[in-house]
């Protein structure tokens, strides 16, 4: 008998099912993730207007913190604030939790700010679930997971990061050479 490698087993499944999928291409390489419009439905139907928008194209991921999450969706290449004004709901409470490899929404301190810029977990995140943390009852809204290039991923958490001043505020753990999304698309 052979052993299956279960990671590519898992890949495989994932990318035959019927929901949305997003490829990235970044400047360290192509990752995939997996939607989930039942448990996250208003939060996939913004994500993907953005995404047909081609709003990613041409960001950075502005924060890397290794053993943490990697984040995007604020800043140009020239390091200019992107905005995007319109929020969407919190859905953090529909079940998922903030795994390893999941995709969720940043906010501010309104649990209903979600507007651009979204994280993925480079571990189990539970304190980050509703619920998780007495600071955090609302939690953040886990919207899909990486299905392919998670190595993609490991690469871009460890690049060297450091404070950088931008518009008077000190943006820690920003990565010292861009990581870019030189194309972010629907895959079919």
């Amino acid at each position: 008998m052979v052993a299956q490698d279960t990671e590519t087993d898992n890949e495989d499944t994932d990318e035959e099912s019927e929901n949305p999928k997003v490829l990235f291409d970044t400047s360290l390489g192509t990752f995939m993730v997996e939607l989930y419009p039942d448990e996250a439905p208003l939060t996939v139907q913004h994500f993907l207007k953005l995404i047909d928008e081609d709003y990613y194209d041409g960001l950075i991921f502005h924060r890397v913190i290794e053993d943490f999450v990697i984040q995007t969706g604020s800043f140009n290449q020239e390091l200019e604030h992107q905005d995007v004004e319109e929020t969407v709901k919190n859905e953090a409470d529909n079940g998922l939790s903030n795994e390893k490899g999941t995709i969720a929404m940043a906010r501010g301190d309104d649990p209903d700010s979600a507007s651009s810029d979204f994280y993925i977990n480079l571990k189990n995140n539970f304190g980050l679930d509703p619920e998780g943390h007495e600071d955090n009852p609302h939690g953040y809204t886990v919207f899909g997971k990486v299905i392919r290039g998670m190595e993609v991923i490991e690469k871009i958490a460890k690049v060297k990061t450091e404070t950088k001043d931008l518009n008077d505020y000190d943006w820690e753990d920003f990565p010292i050479d861009n990581v870019v999304i030189k194309q972010a698309s629907t895959y079919e």
